[in-house]
């Protein structure tokens, strides 16, 4: 039987959607799992032979959706009960008829790169995870500034003295990386992006990189003074001389966008572009 994931923010209209979508899928006899957004909960589940991932919330729920789904190379269809919608794209009166043409398969894949990290503590190298959006190394509780590193493709790069530095992927570009001073990337182009967050040195800016390279993190700052955040939603403490590497994943998020939006038109309604 043909098989379709619907993974839910946990909210009254969320799972209101949610209820709609499963009834249309249903009718059209597809199996369906049903998954809230609670971490406890999905970390198990197993996506094997699935057709399709329905993502019901926000960018938060989509980012969270997306790190499931790609170990399991399942695209993603994203219907926006969040507050921004920049992955979510489909509004939810418009959700079942995109879903029918997705069905249908007048509608084709996205293909969106990821971000592996690996952590090096104590010559120890440990794997993170893949992440859609960001990786990120800010300042923990107190409000010092913050001493690291950076090198790209085995090559100093720069000293960062500040807040704290943020590694983007094309996709992420609209995120944090945006409101810390970084350009827009297309969506679908495949290059990282380095933007440190309110540095000393005021000539430090961001800088796109290819693809190929491997961004380290060298954290120079004492114990427990900056904090690993990744996609926002998975994070820890560092220690001094941690290294932080962060490198395109060999495994991509596959997204069915809007077939009737550009991405120059949600950043029109979005951004509040003229």
């Amino acid at each position: 039987m043909r098989k379709i994931a619907l993974f839910v923010k946990d909210s009254e209209d969320a799972k209101n959607t949610a209820s709609e979508i499963q009834d249309f899928l249903r009718s059209k006899c597809y199996k369906i799992l049903k998954l809230l957004n609670r971490p406890n909960l999905v970390s198990k589940v197993n996506l094997k032979g699935f057709q399709l991932m329905v993502v019901v919330g926000g960018d938060g729920t989509f980012l969270a959706g997306a790190r499931l789904a790609s170990k399991f190379g399942v695209p993603l269809f994203g219907v926006n009960e969040g507050r921004f919608g920049f992955l979510t794209e489909v509004e939810p009166q418009e959700a079942i008829e995109v879903l029918r043409e997705i069905l249908s398969g007048k509608i084709r894949k996205q293909r969106r790169m990821m971000l592996s990290t690996y952590l090096s503590r104590g010559g120890t190298k440990r794997f993170l995870g893949d992440y859609l959006n960001d990786v990120v190394i800010s300042k923990s509780a107190i409000a010092r500034i913050m001493e690291i590193d950076v090198s790209a493709d085995e090559n100093f790069m720069v000293r960062v003295y500040g807040d704290g530095v943020i590694v983007s992927s094309p996709t992420g570009s609209t995120a944090y990386a945006l409101s810390a001073g970084g350009p827009i990337i297309y969506p679908n182009s495949e290059n990282l992006l380095f933007v440190p967050i309110c540095p000393h040195t005021l000539s430090n800016r961001p800088v796109v990189l290819p693809a190929s390279f491997t961004l380290r993190f060298r954290i120079l700052s004492p114990d427990r003074a900056c904090y690993l955040t990744m996609d926002g939603q998975k994070g820890m403490y560092l220690k001094n001389r941690d290294i932080v590497e962060v490198k395109k994943s060999r495994r991509y998020c596959e997204i069915y966008v809007h077939p009737r939006k550009t991405f120059f038109e949600i950043l029109r309604e979005k951004l509040k572009w003229g």
